[in-house]
Parts: structure tokens; C-alpha cells; sequence
């Protein structure tokens, strides 16, 4: 199988994880893994994916994790110079809309993207239905709509990297960027952690990004990158606990509400990359990156 941003291939196995290989590009170093025939990335995200204590996979407890989220989403939207009178923002990837409600918060016109219906139907409820079921890959807007666009942890879950960027190209308005994070398989806690790596979590991570992998995926489509850089993120010491277990034991065990549980700290392994890129002005640009990609 070739490589699905830059076309080159075949991949490398590098290690198995599951029983399953996960190879690596050897020309932008993004790694990805086979799924089995009949395979369908959307039967991942049902009710059970956030909420469920006994998965291998997905969240024990999405929504207690609520104030780390919004804490997390309200400092990298903090980054961006304040919205004028009826810009619009659009979060891809919605889950319960946290991201849509700080958004909101900080005075734009948000709405959001959610896949999974049990989510979005949550999300649709708190956000007076701003949130709607809709993959990232054809969405219910006009072509320019947007000046914003967030994908936070969402892009390695995605099983078409360029249909999802070409379609976010589309929503965006000449000028308007684009914020993403996505773990970054080329860092230190990856390539020191292994097969061990806390974001090598089957099925729902598809794709291993490199810093390179993305500026390729996303200069292809006229996406220019900004900046690209670790920050912090919040989360709870229970939701610690959970991945931790999941990393060595393969599962979480006992919903972890016990005291402290829902603290709220800082984290910064390194391994989680901020992409900021702005769509290009020059139409012709956008054009001829596309072109490229498609000829990769």
C-alpha cells in the first residue's frame, strides 16, 4: 500500500502493535497500519466509545472530563487574535461540543462536525444544535463559509487525510486558518516509548503523523503552515490513570472515580503537535497543490 499523503511506497514494517503491523512511510515518515477487509472507521465511535470503563479503546468517562477539555480548547483558542462581528468557526470532530461552547465564549459564530451520532446528539443539546452528524468529509456548508476551521485529535482517526483537508480547503475563506493537533510519531516520547506509545491506540488511530507528513498533506491543498509547535494540555488524573493502564495492560480496569480522580493538570509530553496553517489567497495556489497531490 502506498503512503496516503505523499504517495510513496510500499511502507516499512517498524513494529507490531495488537497483532497488527504498522508501517512507515520511507519517504515522509507517516506510519499507518491495514485494517481487514470490510473494515469501517465510523462503527468505532458508537455510545460505548465514550463511556465505557471496559473498552481497550475510547473514554471511561468523556463527559467528566469536561472542564479539562474546555480548559484545554479555551487556551488554544486564546492564540487566535479575537473574532470580528459574524466570523464563523467550524470544529470538525465535535464530540460533545466543548470545543464549539468556548468557541461561542469567546464571541464566534461556532458550530461543529460529529460523526458519531450518539455524540452528536449530546453535543446537539448543548449547543442549541450547532453541532450536527456529519463526517468531515462532506460537509452541510457553503464553499468559503468559515474563517476558522479546528481539528483537535482528529486528523489520525480520519480515513481519507486529503478528501478531509480538501474538503476543509473548501469551507475556508481565502485567508482563514486552519488549527489542528495530532500526536507526532517522529518525537522523542514516541520513538523512546515504542510500541508503548500512549497514541498507538487500535482502531480508531489510523495514521501517525510526522511534522512533515502534515506540511505535505496540507500544502497540497493550499494550506500554508504557520507555526507547528507542543503545548500543554489538560486533562484529569483519572483520565491519566485509564491511559497509562491502557499503554501496559491493554485496558483500563475500574472506572477511576475514587478521590482526586477529577483533578485537572498539565501535560506536556512533546509528542502532540499544534499545526496553525492559513488557505492561501492566490486561487491558482490552491489549485496547483491539489494537482500536485493528486499526482503524488
Amino acid at each position: 500500500m502506498s503512503c496516503a499523503v505523499c504517495g510513496a511506497g510500499p511502507g516499512r514494517p517498524k513494529l507490531r502493535k495488537d497483532g497488527v503491523e504498522i508501517l512507515a512511510c520511507p519517504s515522509c515518515g507517516l506510519e499507518y497500519w491495514l485494517p481487514p477487509e470490510g473494515f469501517r472507521a465510523e462503527d468505532t465511535y458508537d455510545a460505548a466509545y465514550f463511556d465505557d470503563a471496559g473498552a481497550s479503546h475510547g473514554y471511561s468517562d468523556y463527559a467528566g472530563m469536561e472542564h479539562a477539555f474546555r480548559t484545554s480548547f479555551a487556551r488554544r483558542l486564546a492564540r487566535l487574535p479575537p473574532p470580528g462581528a459574524g466570523e464563523r468557526l467550524l470544529d470538525v470532530g465535535a464530540a460533545y461540543g466543548y470545543a464549539v461552547l468556548e468557541a461561542e465564549r469567546r464571541g464566534w459564530q461556532a458550530f461543529g462536525l460529529e460523526l458519531a451520532s450518539a455524540a452528536a446528539r449530546e453535543a446537539a443539546r448543548q449547543s442549541s444544535g450547532r453541532v450536527v452528524a456529519a463526517s468531515g468529509l462532506a460537509t452541510p456548508f457553503a464553499s468559503a463559509s468559515f474563517d476558522v476551521v479546528t481539528l483537535w485529535d482528529v486528523l489520525e482517526h480520519l480515513p481519507e487525510p486529503h478528501a478531509a483537508i480538501a474538503e476543509i480547503a473548501r469551507v475556508l475563506r481565502p485567508g482563514g486558518r486552519l488549527l489542528l493537533s495530532t500526536g507526532d510519531v517522529g518525537s522523542l516520547a514516541a520513538r523512546v516509548s515504542g510500541r508503548r506509545w500512549h497514541l498507538y491506540t487500535l482502531p480508531e488511530h489510523l495514521f501517525f503523523y510526522t511534522r512533515r507528513s502534515l506540511d505535505l498533506l496540507l500544502e497540497a491543498h493550499g494550506l500554508r503552515v504557520e507555526a507547528a509547535r507542543a503545548y500543554a494540555s489538560y486533562y484529569t488524573l483519572g483520565y491519566l490513570v485509564e491511559r497509562l493502564r491502557k499503554s501496559l495492560l491493554g485496558h483500563a480496569g475500574a472506572r477511576g472515580d475514587w478521590p482526586g480522580s477529577k483533578l485537572c493538570l498539565p501535560v506536556n509530553l512533546f509528542d502532540i503537535v499544534t499545526v496553525t496553517a492559513r488557505r492561501v489567497e492566490d486561487p491558482k495556489v490552491l489549485a496547483g497543490g491539489v494537482a500536485r497531490a493528486a499526482g503524488a
